[in-house]
């Protein structure tokens, strides 16, 4: 980012870092996981005139404090039905992605200066940006890690438009996939007692099995973009 000193980036690492240690040390200190945030949310949000809103908003603010994007996505199935949390997400997982990709693009090293640094990426780092797209594509689809992929992108100097293209159409089968999965459960009955559940009377057969075909369907896509993505390399 022009006209940030190594000064400024280094005092907002330095706030980043100290309000992630202190909500850790507050989570170790209560005892809190993240099956007790995901039901806190999902309790509260429960019939909540501003729950699609806090979601979105919750999501694309998500990166800052690296709480899985996934816990995120199968609760809007469950919180607001399938075709509802499709579109919800379809919002806030892009924004998370942007969200990331700025945080990387931010704190990344000027061009120059991180060449030795990312030197055992750099083939890598090459096709990321000669096929930015059907890269990015194939990477979402493979059901890599979220965030892994967010950051890593912006620090590797992905362009913007090939990375948001990419997002977008790349995280539909499995976003899609995850929302299938929550709006397929009765996570009600989940919190309450997670030790112990009937899956036969927690999950909805028929959404079940519209989640396989769709991992089926995200497996197709990933293959198919990993050969164009071959095939213009071979270009």
């Amino acid at each position: 980012m022009i006209g940030v000193s190594k000064r400024h980036k280094l005092i907002a690492a330095s706030l980043w870092v100290a309000a992630l240690a202190a909500g850790i040390v507050y989570i170790q200190v209560e005892d809190i996981s993240v099956l007790d945030m995901v039901a806190s949310f999902y309790r509260n949000a429960q019939n909540h005139p501003w729950a699609a809103f806090t979601y979105v908003v919750l999501y694309a603010l998500r990166p800052l404090t690296f709480f899985p994007a996934m816990w995120l996505t199968i609760t809007s199935g469950s919180l607001f039905g399938f075709l509802p949390g499709v579109m919800l997400t379809i919002v806030g997982e892009n924004l998370s992605a942007a969200t990331a990709y700025t945080i990387a693009r931010f704190f990344r090293a000027p061009p120059g200066e991180d060449d030795e640094a990312v030197a055992e990426l750099s083939p890598f780092r090459r096709t990321l940006q000669e096929q930015a797209l059907p890269t990015v594509i194939v990477l979402r689809a493979a059901y890599l890690p979220f965030d892994l992929v967010n950051f890593g992108c912006g620090l590797l100097r992905v362009p913007w438009w090939p990375y948001f293209f990419g997002t977008f159409i790349g995280i539909l089968p499995p976003m899609i996939t995850f929302v299938s999965f929550g709006a397929s459960v009765d996570l009600n009955a989940v919190l309450d007692n997670p030790s112990q559940f009937d899956p036969a009377s927690l999950f909805d057969t028929e959404q079940i099995l519209v989640t396989l075909g769709l991992l089926v369907l995200s497996g197709i896509i990933a293959w198919y973009a990993h050969r164009r993505r071959r095939r213009l390399s071979r270009d």
